[in-house]
């Protein structure tokens, strides 16, 4: 085990006004944003600098026991935007967590493989799993080691998710074969498998946690593998204890998430739409997001999306009912979307986002400056 070793850090406040705009409507509407049109503030950010780790682009980032996590990360060559690139994969092990108590950075114990950009990741009290290549790994901040923990099936394109004690490995489509979504019950160690999926075969699998069961969306497929066209969302429900899903209605949205559960639906905060083009068009815009309410099967639009494409520090964070979706923050109880602008000396591109709490995490990211890239490892928050 690697000793800790504290670096004492004096945040620097940088106060940004967080200006909301007014409503806006969805792709393929009339209305568009009114930029001139500031709303009310909806909080400041804080810098925090003296970060232990070089710069590195998507490391894993979580919120553990009080503490900013950040662990692995890419820190190779960077691939200029209009290059096309093909360099080795030089991702790290090595990580640090910033104490919201001492305001110190520590570093941990290094990771017993790399971990590479945006793996799967979740918290479960206080162990930060992580889907790594040849296992589960899990990370226990009392103590400060790792641990292998290996998987009985497939976990190729697999999400991470959090029930109760449970861990799901959510296959994230049927593209490589129908596999079962495996549960690991995280007091006992055991593993055992989901009911099969009803919506098979589909892709942009996702499973969601709510207190009405699982709630499983999904893309169909075709019998020879090709996407049905317009790609709806379809979803189904496993109640608590039950052993087979409930299928919903159809939805009216073609983005099979990122969701959050706000405490009484859940809801893609996804922008935009699509109309099939001018060839064999649908006739309409089709929403890319929207909300759905797992007991009722009930599917509605978002109310007064952005328009996609708008100009965003674009940054994507769910909790709960306090949503980041391409750098708008969306209040579903209001119905209402704040537009989150880049903090004073924020690199052009931010790294990961996630929230702590009422407080929004942002670490690192990148900036092209001059044919170089410059990658940042200060933090973020942004405290309303």
């Amino acid at each position: 085990m690697r000793s800790l070793q504290a670096v004492v850090v004096a945040p620097v406040v940088l106060p940004v006004l967080i200006l909301g705009l007014s409503a806006c409507a969805q792709q393929g509407h009339t209305d568009g944003p009114d930029l001139a049109d500031p709303g009310p503030a909806a909080g400041t950010w804080t810098e925090i600098t003296g970060s232990p780790l070089s710069g590195r682009d998507d490391p894993t980032t979580a919120y553990v026991a009080g503490e900013l996590v950040v662990v692995g990360g890419y820190a190779g060559p960077a691939c200029p935007p209009t290059a096309d690139c093909n360099y080795e994969q030089p991702y790290q092990r090595d990580g640090a967590a910033y104490s919201f108590t001492t305001h110190t950075w520590r570093t941990i114990a290094e990771a017993p493989e790399p971990v590479a950009g945006w793996p799967a990741s979740a918290v479960i009290g206080d162990r930060l799993y992580l889907l790594g290549e040849r296992a589960l790994l899990s990370w226990d901040s009392g103590d400060d080691a790792w641990r292998e923990r290996p998987v009985p099936g497939a976990t190729r394109g697999a999400n991470l998710v959090v029930d109760g004690r449970r861990l799901i490995l959510a296959l994230g489509s049927d593209e490589y074969g129908l596999r079962p979504d495996l549960v690991l019950d995280t007091r006992t160690g055991d593993w055992s498998k989901l009911p099969a999926n009803p919506l098979a075969p589909s892709f942009d699998r996702a499973i969601t946690a709510t207190p009405a069961g699982l709630v499983l969306t999904a893309s169909a497929m075709d019998a020879d593998g090709s996407p049905v066209d317009p790609s709806l969302v379809h979803a189904a429900v496993l109640p608590p204890g039950a052993t087979a899903w409930r299928e919903l209605p159809v939805t009216g949205q073609m983005a099979s998430g990122p969701w959050s559960w706000t405490g009484t639906r859940l809801v893609a905060p996804t922008p935009g739409g699509a109309d099939g083009g001018e060839v064999n068009g649908y006739g309409r815009v089709i929403p890319f997001g929207g909300r759905l309410d797992p007991v009722t099967g009930e599917w509605s639009q978002l109310p007064d999306a952005p328009t996609a494409g708008t100009r965003t520090w674009p940054l994507l964070a769910f909790a709960g009912p306090r949503m980041v979706s391409a750098g708008w923050l969306y209040d579903d109880a209001a119905g209402t979307w704040t537009r989150v602008p880049r903090p004073p000396n924020a690199p052009e591109e931010p790294g990961p986002a996630i929230w702590a709490g009422p407080r929004l995490l942002v670490y690192g990211g990148g900036t092209w400056t001059g044919g170089s890239y410059v990658r940042s490892t200060s933090a973020w928050v942004l405290s309303r």
